[in-house]
C-alpha cells in the first residue's frame, strides 16, 4: 500500500512517500507553504502523481501530550485535505521527527544552513517510516 505522509508547516510542508510495498519512506522535495491554497493545490497536484492509497499528517503535540494551537491548525488541515483528496488521512504524532530528520542530515554531513530545505521532507519521511515500521511489527 502506497502511503504519503504530510509534515504541515507554515514555511514549508514537507511530504514523503512509502513504495507500493510499504516498506521504505522516501522524502519529496517540500512544497512552501506560507499560502495554505495554493499549498493546498500543489499537494493535490503531487497526490495526483503519486496515488496514495492512505494520507498520515504529522500532528505535533506537546510533550505532556496536549494539543497546541498549532496542532488544531494541524488538524483542521488535515479535515480539508481529506475532503479536497477523498483519500483516508489520518492523524499521527509526530514528536520528535523534526530532531531524529536533523541529526540523521547532519549524519550525512549537511550543515544547519543546508538542511532548511530538506528537514521538513525529512521528518515527513522519519515519520512514514515509523508508521511502516509499526505496520510491520504488528502483523
Amino acid at each position: 500500500m502506497k502511503i504519503l505522509a504530510v509534515d504541515y508547516g507554515l514555511a514549508r510542508t514537507g511530504i514523503a512517500v512509502s513504495d507500493a510495498t510499504g516498506t521504505i519512506a522516501t522524502p519529496l522535495p517540500c512544497i512552501p507553504s506560507r499560502n495554505e491554497d495554493r499549498m493546498l493545490e500543489t499537494l493535490l497536484d503531487v497526490i495526483k502523481t503519486v496515488k496514495p492509497e492512505k494520507i498520515i499528517v504529522g500532528l505535533p503535540l506537546r510533550t505532556d501530550m496536549r494539543q497546541s494551537e498549532m496542532a488544531e491548525k494541524v488538524s483542521a488541515f488535515c479535515e480539508r485535505l481529506k475532503e479536497a483528496s477523498g483519500i483516508q488521512t489520518e492523524l499521527k504524532n509526530e514528536m520528535y521527527t523534526t530532531v531524529i530528520a536533523s541529526k540523521l542530515l547532519h549524519q550525512n554531513e549537511k550543515k544547519s544552513k543546508e538542511q532548511r530545505g530538506l528537514i521538513d521532507s525529512a521528518a515527513a519521511a522519519v515519520l512514514l517510516q515509523e508508521y511502516l515500521d509499526n505496520i510491520k511489527q504488528t502483523k
